[in-house]
């Protein structure tokens, strides 16, 4: 989470117009499309500032607080998807074994029994070893 402070729209108009210059820059836009993308940012900047009466606010208190959120790395993200799970329960190891019938029967079936994948059938028995 970030807190910016401003105290006029001019102030605010200036910060979004650097940073649309760099995301436009970022994506590769050129002459008008870039103009059209600043100016399109801009114009939703003005229209969150009158939404939310900023200038009563300044004319208040002298300036207005913005809140940004942001993650860890300090990017804004929308993440689609499962969740990343810690780095502490990934399994980053693969075993591939070969089973007879017979064996491979006899795992399915406690598998099915106990309501449990075979994976974790596995990883039990192997935590059992001393």
């Amino acid at each position: 989470m970030k807190e910016l402070t401003f105290t006029s729209f001019e102030e605010y108009k200036d910060y979004i117009q650097k940073k649309m210059n760099q995301k436009a820059k970022n994506r590769g836009l050129e002459g008008e499309e870039r103009v059209h993308f600043i100016n399109q940012r801009i114009n939703e900047a003005l229209k969150l500032w009158k939404e939310n009466n900023f200038q009563q606010s300044i004319e208040e208190d002298g300036f207005v607080l913005i809140t940004v959120w942001r993650d860890e790395e300090g990017v804004r993200k929308i993440r689609r998807g499962r969740p990343k799970k810690p780095e502490c329960e990934k399994l980053k190891h693969s075993i591939h074994i070969r089973l007879d019938e017979d064996t491979y029967n006899k795992l399915h079936h406690y598998c099915d029994s106990k309501q449990l994948d075979k994976s974790e059938v596995i990883r039990n028995l192997i935590n059992q070893l001393n």
